[in-house]
């Protein structure tokens, strides 16, 4: 047996076997999985091609046109393979309704050009022909098909690094071992015709595909019966996108982790598995996920008037009553959506459930009626525009000037972040940083704000100009990076930052959600000169004794408490009392939210050392803040000299 048919035979009986796998156990039906099953069956008639052409030249005398009929479907079915692989793993990132028509054209062209080209071979003999007495030659077109082939290559690999981040580092090894393989043998049968071993190696590289991307084992969790949340995740993205009339209930065990915390973890996996078998016993016309370690989610594709309904009265009238494992009583939160016309888009889905599952209201069955899809819209936009402007960096300093009330000019200032994106405008610092402690840039934004805010001290000389500190803003989630306040030293010594330039505020929420470690290491860093402030004191989140604890040089009371003070009497003595004790602790005093002339008024007759709001000056930007402490020295010295 030759190289040709045992690469054939291979090709055939493992593209086969795939085929077998994937129709037997393949779960979940979308254009993505539908592409896969194409490509490997496409692959497997190239593969009959090819077996077939040595059977007949190895054991009968065929004619040419037999000859040709077999090459012709070769280059039929192997041309298509260029465009499946291609749709394939575009298929993974968006489906086809959502690329421009520009980008159809970009698609589309290049392959019909060379497939026209390919049916009119047995007329042209463009590609191939056979000579009178049977011997295979190449055609001056073959050099198009391969040109062709290294450009559908050329945008795969650009799909792969504009959208790197959608894949996970399993997906992306198994696409680029794949495309190495075939991309290959596609090398070694261009450079040695008589090779045939392209077709064997492309089913190689689908059956990569098989293991780590379209494996049927993932979309089900084996232990439960049901589907898995990958599963759930690849479905809703294909109805969605494809406009499918369904029902989604998500249901929500409340109280398992406490059964599982008291009974373990091997009666909490039984309870699942229950409830499981029941909820997927309910109908034959819905299919059960589970999500998440608690949550089960049931997808009733275009179901019956009035049957959601009644899922949904079974499953309350069901968790009523006690469970054969651990005897225990499981209460259930339910959320109804009816797509597409209450939600038309996948990632609004996602915010929609994900809101619902951080919920805390006591409504049992919630509806999207109970959800301001404006502001989960809004919030996966942030999100996504957070995570460009952190790749490219397009972050802005933003400076507030603190107002000193004994020298009566500005002397530090405040240090926030923004960045504009072309929908929703500018955002925030603190829109930016409740969201980068969702998607994980925390770390990295922190360390951006730091060394950022250094450089400035450094380029404009700070010290020279006045400015006693500049203060930077912790996040919660940025005091629960272990190595956080190192990042900060690391700044400092680069740019040659004197300690006592950097104030770093901790709100009384951050103070109340910080372990030890951080306490520890404030009072490192307050040994060696750093200063802290504790910001927003009196939103009620810690006592007095408990910051008495933690080495603040600094306090500031909230904007709250000063408008408070401003309409209570009781409550101006309680602001100036807090005042007093804090400068008998050794602390420097500051008040947020002075914005105008009757506030600032009040302050004044109190011992509060530095003061911040609109009445003084509002957000700058770097230029502004520097004229800002020109103008406020300025005026300062002026009102001295009268």
């Amino acid at each position: 047996m030759t190289y040709e048919a045992a690469y054939s035979i291979a090709a055939l009986l493992l593209s086969l076997m795939i085929i077998y796998i994937f129709i037997r156990r393949n779960r979940v039906s979308n254009a993505q999985s539908s592409l896969f099953l194409a490509l490997v069956i496409d692959n497997t008639i190239t593969a009959s091609m090819l077996l077939a052409r040595w059977i007949m030249t190895r054991y009968f005398n065929p004619p040419v046109w037999a000859l040709s009929a077999t090459s012709f479907v070769y280059f039929i079915t192997h041309t298509a393979l260029i465009l499946m692989m291609y749709l394939y793993i575009q298929s993974t990132i968006r489906s086809w309704r959502e690329i421009p028509r520009w980008g159809k054209v970009c698609v589309v062209l290049p392959i019909s050009v060379i497939m026209l080209v390919v049916f009119l071979n047995p007329l042209l003999h463009w590609v191939y022909y056979y000579t009178p007495w049977g011997e295979y030659k190449r055609g001056a077109g073959m050099a198009a098909v391969y040109l062709v082939s290294l450009y559908y290559l050329i945008l795969i690999i650009a799909l792969l690094i504009i959208y790197r981040r959608l894949f996970s580092i399993k997906r992306l090894t198994a696409i680029f071992s794949a495309m190495t393989i075939g991309m290959s043998s596609v090398l070694v049968q261009m450079l040695l015709p008589e090779v045939k071993v392209e077709s064997f190696f492309q089913t190689v590289s689908a059956f990569i595909l098989l293991l780590f991307i379209q494996n049927p084992m993932d979309q089900t969790d084996s232990s439960l019966k049901v589907l898995s949340a990958s599963a759930f995740t690849e479905r809703m993205r294909s109805n969605c996108v494809g406009r499918k009339r369904f029902d989604l209930i998500e249901i929500i065990l409340g109280n398992y982790s406490d059964f599982e915390r008291i009974s373990g973890m091997v009666a909490g996996r039984e309870l699942l598995k229950e409830i499981a078998a029941y909820i997927d016993g309910l109908t034959n016309h819905a299919n059960v996920y589970h999500v998440q370690r608690n949550i089960f989610v049931m997808e009733l594709i275009q179901p019956r008037p009035g049957e959601t309904t009644e899922l949904i009265n079974l499953i309350e009238a069901r968790f009523l009553k006690k469970w054969e494992t651990g005897n225990a009583t499981i209460i259930p939160r339910i959320l109804r959506l009816v797509l597409p016309s209450q939600i038309h888009d996948d990632k609004l889905l996602a915010g929609v459930m994900r809101r619902f599952e951080n919920s805390s209201f006591e409504t049992k069955v919630m509806t999207v009626e109970d959800f301001d899809l404006d502001k989960i819209s809004r919030n996966l936009r942030i999100t996504g525009a957070l995570i460009r402007a952190v790749e490219e960096q397009s972050f802005e300093l933003r400076f507030t000037p603190i107002y000193s009330m004994a020298l009566e000019r500005a002397v530090a200032g405040e240090v926030s972040l923004r960045f504009y994106d072309g929908q929703l405008g500018y955002v925030y610092d603190e829109e930016i940083f409740r969201f980068a402690e969702r998607s994980g840039h925390v770390l990295e934004l922190g360390e951006f704000m730091f060394e950022q805010t250094c450089r400035f001290i450094r380029d404009r000389e700070l010290e020279k100009e006045g400015v006693s500190f500049l203060a930077l803003r912790l996040y919660p989630a940025m005091c629960l990076q272990y190595n956080m306040l190192e990042k900060l030293k690391e700044s400092m010594e680069k740019y040659g930052i004197p300690e006592r330039m950097i104030c770093l505020m901790v709100s009384e929420y951050t103070v109340s959600r910080s372990g030890a470690a951080f306490r520890e290491g404030v009072e490192e860093f307050r040994k060696k000169g750093i200063r802290f402030c504790l910001e927003d004191y009196g939103s009620g989140f810690t006592s007095m004794t408990s910051i008495i604890e933690m080495p603040f040089s600094i306090i500031k009371i909230n904007r709250t408490v000063v408008r408070s003070a401003m309409a209570n009497e009781k409550a101006r003595v309680t602001m100036e009392s807090t005042l007093v004790m804090a400068r008998e602790l050794g602390m420097i005093t500051g008040v947020d939210g002075i914005n105008e002339a009757a506030s600032f008024r009040m302050i004044s007759d109190m011992d509060c050392d530095m003061a911040k709001g609109n009445y003084f000056f509002e957000e700058l930007d770097p230029e502004e803040f520097i004229k800002v402490l020109h103008m406020s020295a300025e005026a300062a010295e002026k009102g001295g000299a009268e």
